[in-house]
């Protein structure tokens, strides 16, 4: 008679096998983690106590190089030291923080003149009431002490190539029968005597309001020690003093 064929079941052990296997390796993750953990703190500590170490080095050859001259400088204890290259040392340590010499005092002075020579001016509702115009001493005023200013005239001190500058903003409003063209000139006094350096006109029209127009001139020149540059215009009353409508400047190349 035919019997039916039952495969015999695996064996209970494998099963246990399978499940020590996974216990074991999370207990190896587990240990895994718990180094690098541990070692990550241990570097931590590590490096403070480095620093520490460190420190307290530092504080012990203080402490050291301060009984050293403590001794040198007690000329009656006998010691093996040698205190006069020891002392020697430590005034030349001491010799960068020692007061600036003369040398150094010249050399800053010298610093000083390299300075740029410029000044830059605006003009002011103060006018005079002269066609040379005149110029704020506040605001927007800068000037080097290489220039000085007075009754609208800059005065160089330093010979040289200097570049002159300005704008003149004016309020056109003339009626048709006086419509004489606005001229602006920019002047040189020197030795006694003045000249036109650049000179610029612009024409007029009607206009209720006025209608703003501007004037710019500018160049390069020889200027002398002592010499004096200004800006004269036909009608002061005309000259528009609103921040940047009219400026003054010169600079030396």
């Amino acid at each position: 008679m035919n019997e039916p064929y039952n495969p015999p079941a695996p064996p209970a052990g494998s099963t246990i096998s399978a499940a020590t296997m996974k216990i074991f390796m999370f207990l190896l993750t587990l240990f895994v983690i718990s180094q690098t953990i541990g070692t990550a703190f241990f570097g931590v500590y590590l490096l403070r106590r480095l620093d520490e170490v460190e420190k307290e080095m530092h504080q012990q050859e203080g402490y050291l190089f301060m009984r050293i001259l403590q001794k040198c400088s007690q000329k009656a204890s006998p010691t093996s030291l040698n205190c006069p290259e020891i002392l020697a040392q430590f005034l030349k340590q001491l010799k960068p923080e020692e007061s600036p010499t003369k040398e150094t005092f010249e050399k800053q002075k010298g610093d000083q003149k390299q300075l740029p020579i410029a000044a830059h001016l605006t003009s002011t509702t103060n006018s005079k009431s002269t066609a040379v115009l005149q110029w704020a001493k506040k605001g927007y005023y800068t000037a080097s002490d290489s220039l000085s200013y007075r009754d609208g005239k800059l005065t160089v001190q330093s010979s040289g190539l200097y570049y002159i500058y300005s704008q003149v903003t004016f309020c056109s409003n003339r009626e048709a029968s006086s419509q004489a063209p606005f001229i602006a000139s920019l002047c040189l006094k020197s030795s006694g005597s003045e000249r036109v350096l650049l000179r610029a006109a612009n024409t007029q029209a009607p206009s209720k309001p006025c209608r703003q127009q501007s004037i710019r001139l500018g160049g390069t020149f020889d200027l002398q020690e002592g010499a004096s540059v200004f800006l004269n215009v036909t009608d002061p009353t005309q000259v528009s003093h609103g921040t940047g409508f009219t400026y003054f400047g010169l600079f030396k190349l």
